[in-house]
Order: structure tokens, then sequence, then C-alpha cells
């Protein structure tokens, strides 16, 4: 059973009402200007719904930043279709912005649309970052290999070498000494 977190005014009962006659259940009911760092300690929902009659954009961005902490998508139901707050609410982690009525039996695939895309982007932005990562470690080794040939007189398959044996003796990434060493000679 799908579960969430419902962020919402207390006037706005109708959505609670809507997921739990789709099955979903509600396992926290919060007010927008709630502590999401609290509430969301002691349970682990599979979604985060907010109602926009309760949200402002610092709150969307508050709650978007913790939710990708913790891995939780977050869904954003309005019946304001202002492209700009739209594009906001997208740039701030939304992960599905919802706009008009949403009948009950559309609900759970609404849902598990926007959790499938959330750990789509999720995974994107890990191998990115990831790629980012490794093109900076390679950068980091040319560099040091040319410290090292400049340094020691030897060829780039010596420098080479010598980067990966440091990094065995000492079980670090050869992207770790290339670093330490890059500052190292910045020092010197």
């Amino acid at each position: 059973m799908l579960s969430v977190m419902l962020i919402h005014d207390e006037q706005n009962d109708d959505l609670r009402g809507k997921l739990q006659a789709a099955g979903i259940h509600v396992v926290a009911e919060i007010s927008p200007l709630a502590d999401f760092a609290a509430a969301l300690a002691g349970i682990k929902p599979d979604v985060v719904l907010v109602s926009s009659d309760a949200s402002c954009r610092d709150t969307l961005e508050g709650l978007c930043m913790r939710s990708d902490d913790s891995a939780l998508p977050v869904v954003m139901f309005t019946n304001d279709n202002d492209r700009s707050f739209m594009q906001a609410s997208i740039r701030a982690g939304v992960a599905a912005y919802v706009v008009g009525d949403v009948p009950s039996a559309r609900l759970l695939s609404l849902l598990d649309v926007a959790i499938e895309r959330f750990a789509l982007e999720r995974s994107r932005r890990l191998e990115l970052n990831d790629t980012r990562q490794r093109l900076a470690e390679r950068q980091d080794v040319e560099k040091a290999k040319g410290i090292l040939m400049k340094t020691h007189g030897v060829d780039e398959d010596e420098a080479y070498r010598m980067l990966r044996k440091k990094a065995m003796q000492t079980q670090r990434r050869i992207g770790q000494i290339a670093a330490a060493l890059i500052e190292a000679h910045t020092f010197l």
C-alpha cells in the first residue's frame, strides 16, 4: 500500500478523502509551516503531497531539498495554472505538478508515475555527479603526471605508474593521490 505525507491547510480535507478512497495510506498530515525534518524523522512515506493552497516558494524549496536528501518525491496538487509558479516548483524539485481536480481512481497511477520519474531523475543526477567527479579526477591525474614528468624527468607511463603505486600503497583512489600531489606542488 502506497503511503503519503500530506502537507495542507486544515480546511482542505478533500484531498485526504480522495487519497483514502483510492486506497492510499496517509501516514502523516502537517501544515505548511511545520518542521519538515522533524515530521519526516519518524516516518518514511513513499511520496510527499503538497496542496498548493498551503504552499509558498520558500516552503516548497525547503521541502524539496529535504526530500532530496531522503529520496522522497514531492507531488503538488494545485488549481494554479500559472506557468512561472509551475516552472519554479519544478526547478525546486517537484516530481509532478498536477493542475485541477483529479478523480480518486487516477490518484494511485499518478503517484506511481511521479515516484518512478523521481527515481529516474535522481538516478540521472547521481550518474551525472559521478561522471563529473571522474572527469575532474582524470584531469587531476593528467596534471599530476605532468608535474611528475617535469620534476622527476620520467615519461608519461612512468609518471602514471608512480601515481598508481602510491594509490595502492595508501589504499586511496588514484584521483585522490593526484589531487594531493597537485595541492602539495602549489605550496612548493
